[in-house]
């Protein structure tokens, strides 16, 4: 009896550890930003420094067409998007070498700028993506095989702030799909995994920027912050407006809104720059107080981060900036690597440079000043800016410029 009691202890050790090894796996980068949508990596115990020459590259692949997605994780795929021979695909990769397993047209090339923006979200049999003409899809993760897919734009009246096309991801959100698409529908929307519209933020009907809907938690409850051209609101889960104040957005609103305890940091470039909110209130009682405003302080489509109690971007003076988000003090800030897009991994800041050699490095995220620990410059530089984010998953850094992909070990 004690053997048995014994083994079947075991087993079970053994299956929480594989229950609890799946969990930490499937959580790595299933979405836009991460599974936090803040752009911070899972890793933990990567290398304090960038070695001289820069990391060692794992595999190198040149066929992903041309676009700006980004990668989304689920087992053992990577999932992105590009342009090829005058249509829009969804691709699916094998995480260890980069082999492509299958791609899904899902629409026409092209767009201002060409190709598709969106960055897939996996729920680990479903993938969703959206195209740069309004088509939004669900594809099998394991076959490539469409499931639905439908038009925002044509069918729901959906409708971009200016001439880049859909830009947007979708965000899971348990069993809905909430993605920007704008019109006076409701800026904010909301699917089932079948492809039917759940609900739109009908009381607020804003054009669609360039972001994503943002999950945050704001006096404890949960609600997606919305940067549009004209405001920056909060929505709750189930569509209703809790808040909302004028955020005087122009040309294209692109870098998502963040949050850093009751105060939310909004930051958009053409002369607009940063702003903060106090927002206050419970239940159907909510109100944003608006705090400041910084002209100068302009995040074009590089991205926020957020650590501790300050936020750290790449600004359109091509300095990288640590701000306090309650006052709009700049802390401080340093030429870095220039204009260009941010990640975080393992508490440091993960830069790259949108222009020249593409250059990646990793830097202190303090307050206390700017420290850099090593950079290199990418190499298969296209001819256009790499405005994709660096992203660390897995201890494997990812760097995608137009068709190439570049996997590092980190």
């Amino acid at each position: 009896m004690k053997h048995l009691l014994l083994a079947s202890c075991l087993m079970l050790s053994v299956a929480v550890a594989s229950a609890a090894q799946k969990t930490s796996t499937d959580r790595d980068w299933y979405q836009w930003r991460g599974p936090n949508s803040d752009g911070h990596s899972l890793c933990t115990g990567t290398p304090g420094s960038i070695p001289e020459g820069g990391p060692k590259l794992l595999w190198k692949i040149d066929t992903l067409g041309e676009g700006y997605s980004n990668l989304s994780f689920s087992g053992n795929q990577i999932f992105t998007m590009g342009d090829a021979d005058g249509k829009c695909y969804v691709i699916a990769l094998d995480r260890k070498t980069g082999k492509e397993s299958w791609r899904t047209s899902i629409g026409k090339s092209g767009g201002n700028y060409s190709g598709p923006r969106c960055t897939p979200a996996c729920d680990g049999q479903t993938v969703y993506a959206m195209g740069q003409f309004g088509d939004f899809v669900a594809i099998d993760a394991k076959s490539g095989k469409g499931i639905w897919h439908v038009n925002v734009e044509k069918e729901f009246g959906g409708k971009v702030m200016s001439g880049w096309n859909f830009s947007m991801s979708p965000i899971l959100d348990g069993k809905q799909i909430v993605i920007p698409i704008g019109g006076d529908g409701g800026t904010l929307a909301a699917f089932d995994k079948k492809g039917k519209l759940l609900w739109r933020s009908t009381e607020l009907r804003d054009s669609a920027a360039y972001t994503s809907a943002v999950p945050v938690e704001i006096n404890g409850e949960r609600q997606f912050l919305v940067l549009t051209e004209k405001s920056i609101a909060g929505i709750s889960p189930r569509g209703k407006l809790l808040w909302r104040s004028d955020f005087p957005g122009k040309v294209a609103v692109c870098s998502d809104p963040v949050c850093v305890g009751d105060t939310v940091f909004a930051a958009c470039g053409y002369g607009i720059g940063a702003c903060g909110y106090k927002i206050s209130g419970k239940g159907t009682n909510w109100k944003a107080e608006k705090l400041y405003e910084d002209k100068k302080l302009e995040s074009h489509h590089g991205g926020i981060i957020v650590v501790g109690d300050h936020v750290y971007f790449l600004t359109n003076s091509q300095k990288l900036v640590c701000v306090d988000p309650k006052t709009g003090k700049v802390v401080w800030e340093n030429k870095s690597v220039g204009k260009g897009a941010i990640g975080c991994v393992d508490g440091k800041l993960l830069l790259r440079s949108e222009k020249g050699e593409g250059t990646v490095a990793l830097a202190a995220a303090s307050p206390d000043g700017y420290k850099e620990f090593g950079r290199f410059d990418q190499p298969n530089r296209s001819d256009k800016n790499s405005w994709t984010y660096p992203l660390v998953v897995d201890n494997c850094l990812y760097l995608r410029d137009q068709g190439v992909l570049l996997c590092y070990e980190f």
